[in-house]
């Protein structure tokens, strides 16, 4: 089975998901890579089936694939038989249930799992007095990424099918882990630094930020905490200066510093 064709499937708010999808597309040596982007809510409804070989790529969200993004992939996304390359990139910490609740959604949509990976990319609330895997994926990680891609390609092409594939074995437990909740905490807006741009709401994967003549307005019951709007912000005006947000990023610097590598399957 050549891979003639790849179809990157993927929920990036901060693109570090994507950067390592791209990789993984760029190491299997398809000649034709295009993509569904499913990081904002345009076109969802509109379902997705055609297109070679699926890397489906989400972020880690409290060990588990992100609400949203699950929402998006039910509602745009078939797997019609193709073979799917699984994609997680977390923080640092862990991906815990991750890539198992990913295959199973995978399955769910028609698809056939051959492969799946786990990669780091800077944590979400990582910042410059404490960094969580500050830079990642690094060229390391994405040369990695394209490693994986090239075994990827070996695997399809010793199979006649995708059917031929036995099932994925990938770490997690069943029933999942508790994701993440709403908790009514978002990235705050500096008055003094704000020029009312707009991009925050611009890139907003949830559409809870509002910019007004005045201010800068953020549901935070629909934040996911992805920190989009402040990797965004051209003044560096969106800032995390919730307390329990202080802890958790004072715990994962001191606990989670050290370096973690990427995880395949296949």
């Amino acid at each position: 089975m050549q891979c003639d064709e790849a179809r990157l499937i993927f929920f990036s708010p901060t693109k570090s998901t994507l950067r390592i999808a791209e990789a993984v597309a760029a190491g299997m040596g398809c000649g034709n890579v295009s993509r569904v982007d499913l990081t904002f809510p345009e076109g969802a409804g509109e379902p997705e089936a055609d297109g070679g070989v699926a890397v489906i790529g989400v972020p880690v969200y409290a060990g588990r694939v992100p609400g949203i993004a699950a929402e998006r992939l039910r509602a745009r996304v078939r797997g019609g038989g193709r073979p799917a390359v699984l994609v997680a990139v977390y923080g640092n910490r862990a991906f815990e249930d991750t890539l198992i609740e990913l295959r199973d959604l995978a399955v769910e949509l028609g698809f056939k799992p051959v492969a799946a990976g786990a990669f780091i990319g800077e944590h979400s609330f990582s910042s410059a007095a404490l960094p969580v895997a500050p830079g990642r994926p690094d060229d390391a990680d994405l040369q990695k990424a394209r490693d994986f891609g090239a075994q990827v390609a070996a695997k399809l092409a010793g199979m006649a099918s995708a059917a031929d594939a036995p099932e994925l074995a990938v770490p997690g437990n069943v029933p999942y882990r508790d994701g993440c909740a709403p908790n009514g905490l978002a990235p705050a807006t500096k008055a003094d630094l704000c020029t009312l741009c707009g991009e925050c709401a611009r890139l907003c994967p949830v559409q809870v930020i509002r910019v007004t003549e005045t201010a800068v307005e953020t549901d935070g019951d629909g934040c996911i905490r992805c920190s989009a709007c402040i990797r965004a912000c051209p003044t560096q005006a969106r800032v995390w200066d919730a307390p329990r947000i202080h802890e958790i990023n004072v715990f994962l610097n001191a606990n989670h510093g050290a370096r973690k590598e990427p995880e395949t399957f296949l």
